[in-house]
């Protein structure tokens, strides 16, 4: 199965493409089953009375047209419905199936024993003709495939007992003999029809997984393709001001003191940029691998501080920070850049006068980090959406145009790969928590000697 597919999916496509097939094709041999009938009609009414021919003719007629119609309804107004819509119209179609096929096999009551040994032939072939030639369409759908063949061989075969018992003859006593070979015909019927059902259901399971394969590579070079797109735009924009800047500064070198702090922005923009998409791409391609070591959560979130602090100020945002100290065995420079991605959110989409709260903690053997801004928040149904790449809630483009939407996508992968649960709660308007809980602490440290019970 296609990874990602839900399961539920994928066994609704394939019931719909059982259906849908076997209703598209039953439907064009429904003319050519009647026709057959009349054959042998006519070659009963040669020796049978009309009045015993002509019910059995009308009876079958009239369970053909039924199924026609039905079956035509189906395919011009149903191929699309939902699947209970399409179980229900099989349900409720069987009962003509049961009438059909009690109505074919007690044709014998009409030739058995009663015409010449070539027109007695010609019914006979075209009796297993009926049985047979529907048997790959019936494995389609086993529902209807078990009433037509149980239908079709206990009503021919009590035909033949009933012709047997009441117009004894030796012809009659010697097919008797046949009745348990057309019992082990039937069963082995069903064993086909089984095995026919489980090969097309694994065929249109390789059908719906491939499609979906291809809808996933399709979504990727289409990922890939805004990657490109949003990195060029994001880019250009520090570099093109790096590059005035510095005409600046050729042209006036005096200005160096005005400049300087531009540049410096300009320039941490581009690296900043270049670092987040490098680790995406590393992430994508599966080559990350992690410096591990003792990594005190202090200096990580004190070395965050002193970069996030200037900008939150700049924007007129308090920033407050509450820690406890624990040692960690991590990556602390990823640590540092999952931890960091999730603060310049905060900061990037909170308004100026609002405060954000950086707080560590201890918790049944891990270490939170907390997250707490009075920012624009997230509506509650595009919550998990903001883990998407490239995805951006609406008011978040207007508060900060400028941003690439892969700030949370990249750390969900950092999360994975630093063994962190993260979590996030949001009200719309109102602000957003962000949780990152780290289960790999130092058992070493006399704070964390506590049992890691928190996954």
């Amino acid at each position: 199965m296609a990874p990602g597919v839900p399961l539920d999916e994928r066994e609704e496509f394939i019931r719909r493409s059982l259906v849908n097939r076997y209703m598209r094709e039953s439907l064009g041999q429904v003319p050519l089953g009647l026709l057959l009938c009349i054959v042998m009609a006519s070659l009963c009414l040669r020796v049978i009375p009309m009045e015993h021919v002509m019910p059995w003719i009308t009876v079958v007629a009239a369970c053909y047209i039924l199924r026609h119609l039905a079956e035509t309804n189906y395919v011009r107004h149903l191929q699309d419905a939902p699947t209970a819509v399409q179980r229900g119209f099989v349900r409720d179609i069987r009962p003509v199936y049961l009438v059909l096929a009690i109505g074919l096999g007690s044709s014998v009551l009409l030739f058995f024993d009663r015409l010449g040994d070539i027109s007695e032939f010609a019914c006979w072939s075209i009796l297993a003709g009926m049985m047979y030639v529907p048997t790959p369409r019936l494995a389609l759908l086993p529902a209807l495939g078990r009433v037509y063949t149980t239908a079709f061989f206990a009503s021919a075969l009590c035909g033949m007992l009933l012709v047997a018992w009441q117009h004894p003859s030796p012809t009659s006593h010697t097919a008797v003999w046949f009745i348990p070979l057309a019992i082990l015909q039937w069963a082995l019927t069903n064993r086909m029809t089984r095995e026919m059902h489980r090969t097309q259901r694994e065929h249109y399971g390789l059908v719906f997984d491939l499609a979906a394969q291809k809808r996933e590579a399709v979504e990727a070079v289409q990922t890939k393709n805004r990657f490109l797109a949003a990195a060029t735009h994001d880019i250009r924009q520090p570099a093109v001001a790096l590059a005035i800047y510095a005409e600046y500064l050729e042209a006036y070198p005096d200005m160096h003191l005005e400049l300087a702090p531009k540049i410096h922005r300009a320039s941490r923009a581009v690296n900043g940029l270049f670092d987040s998409l490098f680790d995406l791409s590393k992430f994508d391609s599966g080559e990350v691998q992690l410096a591990v070591g003792p990594t005190r959560i202090a200096e990580v979130i004190a070395a965050l501080v002193s970069t996030a602090d200037p900008l939150a100020r700049e924007k007129g945002i308090e920033l407050r920070v509450r820690v406890v100290d624990a040692l960690l065995q991590t990556d602390a420079a990823r640590l540092q850049r999952m931890i960091g991605n999730v603060l310049a959110n905060a900061i990037k989409y909170s308004h100026p006068g609002t405060k954000i709260l950086l707080a560590t903690r201890m918790r049944a053997g891990c270490v939170r980090v907390e997250v707490w801004d009075q920012g624009i928040g997230i509506p509650a149904d595009q919550i998990q959406n903001v883990f998407a790449e490239f995805y951006r809630v609406d008011a978040a483009t207007r508060l900060a145009p400028d941003g690439m939407g892969i700030g949370l996508s990249l750390v969900t992968r950092l999360a994975a790969a630093l063994n962190t649960r993260l979590t996030i709660a949001s009200v719309e308007g109102r602000g957003t928590r962000v949780s990152m809980e780290i289960r790999d602490v130092d058992p070493d440290l006399a704070k964390c000697r506590i049992a890691l019970d928190c996954g």
